[in-house]
């Protein structure tokens, strides 16, 4: 008994979308043409990415849906330009009944810009993905030196996640510079002088060390007395005066 419930429902529900293709999905004219393009960029705190950028895409790929017949417009294809895009986490592209074409794009965030030790630039994300091709000038920590991109998910982002969680370190640090043998110098925003880290290992401890000399060493004899400090070694901040 059931069991024939369960099968008459089926059919019902079945029946019912039957019918609802019939007067909804098949009266648009054939003919119809597309009233313009609708788009929305969601995951884009840095505005990294606008719709006058995708707009001006698609017209450069000859992918403008507007004026042309809706029963032409291939959505797929218009995603997968979209998706060329290091930028681009995901991206919908559908028809609308008012003859619209809807695009829903989700962009990934940068948390480090990077130029590589060949001088080319490029950012990566939290998940530590390459980004390149940022449309619009973005202010974020910058590291530099002697890098190449199979750093990107390893020491890059150790840098990148921890200066995301301290908002002091990510306002006070311009720069990060790796040397020839991977060791890391850093140039604050405020102060005259360098920061030698090292290797990036215990990269958290260094700061933090670093972090209590400032409040009880440099508020104290001034922040201009050192031309470098050394955080390297455990338990202490070597500095060098001018």
């Amino acid at each position: 008994m059931l069991k024939k419930i369960l099968l008459i429902s089926a059919m019902a529900i079945l029946s019912i979308y039957v019918i609802f293709a019939i007067l909804f999905l098949t009266d648009r004219p054939a003919e119809a043409k597309c009233q313009g393009v609708d788009i929305l960029i969601a995951q884009n705190h840095h505005k990294v990415l606008t719709v006058e950028n995708i707009e001006k895409l698609l017209k450069g790929r000859k992918l403008d849906p507007t004026g042309k017949e809706m029963s032409s417009i291939d959505c797929g294809e218009i995603e997968r330009c979209i998706m060329e895009s290091t930028l681009i986490d995901n991206c919908q592209c559908y028809k609308t009944y008012s003859n619209i074409i809807g695009i829903r794009i989700g962009c990934k965030e940068p948390i480090l810009q990077v130029f590589d030790k060949y001088e080319k630039e490029f950012y990566i994300d939290e998940e530590g993905y390459i980004i390149e091709g940022v449309y619009n000038a973005i202010y974020l920590p910058v590291a530099s030196g002697n890098i190449d991109r199979s750093m990107a998910d390893k020491e890059l982002l150790q840098i990148a996640l921890y200066l995301k969680k301290e908002k002091f370190w990510r306002e006070q640090i311009e720069q990060i510079y790796f040397t020839p043998k991977k060791e890391i110098i850093i140039v604050p925003r405020i102060g005259n002088h360098t920061i030698e880290v090292g290797s990036i290992d215990n990269l958290e401890a260094k700061l933090e060390k670093l972090m209590k000399f400032y409040s009880d060493g440099l508020n104290e004899i001034g922040w201009n007395k050192y031309k470098k400090l050394n955080i390297e070694f455990d338990k202490k901040v070597i500095g060098t005066t001018k």
